[in-house]
């Protein structure tokens, strides 16, 4: 009788496993918490902000629901890795399905909130329109890198490190730093320059506005360069994975943090955080005093102007008040600049 063949034996486990797996498990678990996060943000603004426009809602829902996907993706490949597959290092090994929710959505995830300030930036200034089109060019570049380099480790199930990959996985990680430094720095620029006017309380609302913008993208900035670091200075290792893991959720959670900033910036308290919100819109959302003189900023990052005694083709540095107005290219109809606040139905 022929005897069964021996089960194949397993490599042993290397007294260095602790960096081999540290870098996947600790960006797997930095996700669960930043998807905890995202979480929160995501029923602060839907109780805060129910009448925004549905651009808005579609954007915002949409993202969270990508960011819950690639989080149960990822708890399915820490299944894999660190249950299934434990002591089981050709198990740990494989990619499995981690270039998808990586690379592929997380990139695409960056473009779209990246598009998305692009926006914003040619909304503040009309004739930084040329700004936007360059850094729009560069978000959607790094997605192409994600995209190609997610798509190349997933067919070569992470064991061919080629020169092409390389190439777009360095288009994937400086395309996302580059965009990121280029959105904190024009926008911090055009709002510091519209803040010209001397009123302590306008200046003190775009401070922070500024601080808002400069660390948010300077966050998801410095994580992406980190990556790109861990990469190319530590060839033949993982560790830049950890890094990479978390890009998606910093992201996610900047753009909330964005849109959140009205409420916490106009001071809401907590009865009105609750459930229980009055339906009228000047309920909703209490007017905050104005300023001693001719125009007062809203504490809102993407909407600059939101009160002046007049309407009129004035200029702020070359900020045109009429341009803030008419609002986005989705609104059908033009509207006073008292009505430009992102907290509004009929805004953007």
């Amino acid at each position: 009788m022929a005897s069964s063949a021996p089960p194949l034996a397993l490599p042993p486990i290397p007294p260095t496993i602790g960096s081999i797996a540290a870098s996947q498990l600790i960006g797997s678990l930095l996700n669960f918490y930043l998807f905890g996060v995202l979480s929160v943000q995501i029923y602060v603004y839907r109780t805060c902000f129910p009448k925004d426009k549905f651009s808005i809602k579609a954007l915002v829902y949409t993202i969270f629901f990508f960011m819950a996907l690639a989080t149960c993706l990822n708890a399915a490949d820490a299944y894999f890795w660190y249950a299934d597959g434990f002591g089981n290092l050709i198990q740990f090994g494989k990619a499995h399905i981690s270039p998808f929710y990586t690379p592929i959505m997380g990139s695409l995830i960056a473009m779209v909130i990246q598009l998305f300030f692009c926006y914003r930036i040619w909304v503040i200034k009309s004739s930084a329109l040329p700004l936007s089109i360059a850094i729009a060019v560069i978000a959607v570049l790094q997605a192409v890198g994600g995209v190609g380099g997610g798509i190349k480790a997933y067919v070569a199930a992470n064991q061919i490190h080629d020169e092409a990959r390389t190439i777009l996985v360095y288009m994937w990680l400086i395309g996302a730093a580059v965009a990121d430094v280029l959105i904190a720095g024009s926008m911090t620029f055009l709002l510091t320059q519209a803040s010209k006017q001397n009123h302590r309380q306008t200046n003190d609302v775009v401070k922070r506005i500024v601080r808002l913008i400069v660390e948010t993208n300077a966050l998801s900035a410095s994580v992406a360069i980190l990556g790109l670091i861990l990469f190319a200075g530590v060839p033949g290792t993982n560790y830049f994975v950890c890094p990479t893991m978390v890009l998606p959720g910093i992201y996610a959670n900047t753009l909330l943090v964005t849109f959140n900033n009205r409420a916490f910036a106009q001071g809401l308290n907590g009865a009105q955080l609750s459930h229980h919100q009055p339906s009228s819109y000047s309920e909703n959302y209490p007017r905050i005093p104005a300023a001693s003189g001719a125009m007062t900023f809203a504490p809102n990052p993407n909407h600059v102007l939101v009160t002046t005694q007049k309407v009129s083709d004035a200029r702020v540095d070359g900020i045109s008040l009429n341009r803030l107005e008419q609002g986005s290219a989705f609104d059908k109809q033009p509207k006073p600049v008292s009505a430009w606040n992102d907290s509004r139905e009929d805004s953007f």
